[in-house]
């Protein structure tokens, strides 16, 4: 019963208007409706915002406006994950502490089969087809990811790593790196430098970690 009572709850802040209920104070219905959803302090969740299947929240973790997250089977979001406006999450995906995800931000954990040419894409994994291709994502701690990047199935981010904007990854970037590009590519390392102080950006980057 006590589940049942959580979901209905989780229902109804998920889906009304923070400005409709709470019009003077917004900070503080974000705050509310952002534990209602989750059961953590401090969790900050925008208006139109979509939260279903499994999501598991850690404290401080602040939900823009119309962000959408399907956990199948769970989207993990760890301590004071920062998610910006109209990003879609969907798969097993699990996001490390303090990570900075940017607006429109699409991180994708599955496919559609697309093989037989005989079949229209959407009956190769519909009913009776052969289901999607999944793989699980893994975005490290403190990493960034810039504005309109797309990160695909299968893919690990590591620890510290910075994805430019527009880039599309469908490799592994290494902790610490700086990829760019569609597909994503690296080009450099934090704390590799030209003699000016500013980042080294080379076509042998990984040659150049430290």
């Amino acid at each position: 019963m006590r589940e049942f009572f959580r979901s209905l709850l989780r229902r109804v802040a998920v889906t009304c208007c923070p400005r409709l209920i709470c019009r003077r104070s917004p900070v503080r219905w974000r705050l509310l409706r952002g534990w209602l959803v989750s059961g953590k302090r401090n969790v900050r969740i925008g208006a139109g915002c979509v939260v279903s299947g499994s999501v598991e929240f850690a404290e401080g973790v602040t939900l823009e406006d119309y962000v959408r997250l399907i956990g199948s089977p769970t989207i993990r979001l760890g301590r004071d994950v920062y998610i910006n406006s109209f990003c879609m999450i969907l798969g097993d995906i699990e996001v490390g502490d303090h990570a900075m995800i940017s607006q429109f931000v699409n991180i994708w954990g599955r496919s559609h089969r697309f093989a037989r040419k005989d079949e229209p894409i959407w009956v190769q994994h519909g009913p009776g087809g052969q289901g999607y291709k999944t793989a699980p994502i893994r975005i490290g701690p403190a990493t960034w990811i810039g504005p309109h990047v797309t990160v695909l199935r299968g893919v690990t981010i590591g620890e510290g790593a910075v994805v430019g904007a527009n880039a599309v990854v469908t490799k592994d970037v290494p902790p610490f790196a700086v990829a760019m590009g569609a597909p994503a590519r690296v080009r450099g390392f934090r704390g590799v430098t030209s003699p000016d102080g500013e980042l080294r950006y080379d076509s042998d980057a990984e040659g150049n970690r430290t």
